[in-house]
């Protein structure tokens, strides 16, 4: 007779829940396909760069000091002047057509999305516009009078969300530079032409023509689909983070698929748990452990 394995329930591993309050809708991102019990971690960050944009219509006023915050998304961030004046408002418009803020000509500009001045040049007019375009997996653009790049940029396991500033402190074809990351903390520097590495980011800043003091470069990190995917402790996309547990087994083989979660408020049968190919056993026991006081998950 040949042997058959019985694939787990919806919600076998389960042992206590707050009905309800312990579960989340959300989507399983395309290409997976789990088990009920298969441990979750979630994509919230995903590397980025975005150039300074100039203007589009009749005027000549300048964007600049832009950066990114902890909500910035990909797509085109839309500023579009609502009166001719050198003191004109401005309207700011999302990638998802959520408008923002309204802001002024003159006055620094603050959000949890993105940052900027726009100062006045020439004939400020209603309808002028930039478009500010946040492209996933983009290259950082130099700003300053040198004509460095960037190669290499990853993400590392700590990469927060913002913007990580890369400046020159020298002016010079071998040159120090400081990196300061979005919560405003300074990482270990770097020098032109050698590679840096870290938690946060990694990249390589070449020389090119004249490096100058105080040019720099902004690492974008953006947020990401929220989709979940099995948790994976290498990943660096948000998702070495556990999010939660797969409620009924789903098939996101084929496009990205809508799914129940156990996201907090639980208690599970750790034998239960399913988890990646390849994640040790010692890793998995990692991840049990920081379920309770990350979601208040207990796994027995």
């Amino acid at each position: 007779m040949t042997a058959q394995t019985q694939a787990r329930g919806t919600a076998e591993f389960l042992l206590y829940s707050e009905d309800k309050l312990s579960l989340d809708a959300v989507t399983l991102a395309s290409g997976e396909n789990l088990a009920a019990g298969a441990v979750l971690g979630a994509k919230t960050k995903r590397q980025a760069a975005a150039p300074i944009p100039t203007i589009v219509g009749t005027g000549t006023g300048l964007m600049s000091a832009l950066s990114f915050g902890p909500d910035v998304k990909v797509g085109s961030y839309v500023i579009t002047l609502t009166a001719t004046s050198s003191t004109a408002a401005f309207s700011v418009v999302d990638p998802d057509g959520v408008a923002l803020a309204n802001g002024a000509v003159g006055t620094a500009y603050s959000s949890s999305h993105l940052s900027f001045l726009i100062s006045n040049g020439g004939t400020m007019t209603a309808g002028d516009a930039y478009t500010v375009v946040v492209t996933a997996a983009g290259t950082p653009v130099l700003v300053g009078t040198g004509s460095g790049t960037v190669s290499g940029v990853s993400l590392g396991k700590d990469a927060q969300n913002g913007t990580y500033r890369v400046q020159l402190l020298a002016t010079s074809a071998t040159a120090e530079f400081e990196v300061i990351a979005p919560d405003g903390s300074k990482l270990k520097r770097g020098q032109v032409a050698t590679a840096y590495t870290s938690s946060h980011v990694n990249f390589t800043l070449a020389n090119g023509g004249t490096m100058t003091s105080g040019d720099y470069f902004n690492i974008v990190v953006a947020t990401h689909t929220g989709q979940v995917v099995a948790w994976d402790p290498t990943a660096t996309d948000g998702s070495q983070e556990p999010a939660g547990i797969l409620y009924a087994a789903t098939d996101a083989t084929s496009a990205a698929t809508p799914c129940t979660i156990v996201a907090r408020m639980a208690e599970v049968e750790a034998a239960l748990l399913s988890w990646k190919t390849g994640v040790s056993a010692a890793s998995q026991a990692v991840c049990k452990a920081r379920l309770l006081p990350k979601l208040n998950i207990l796994a027995r």
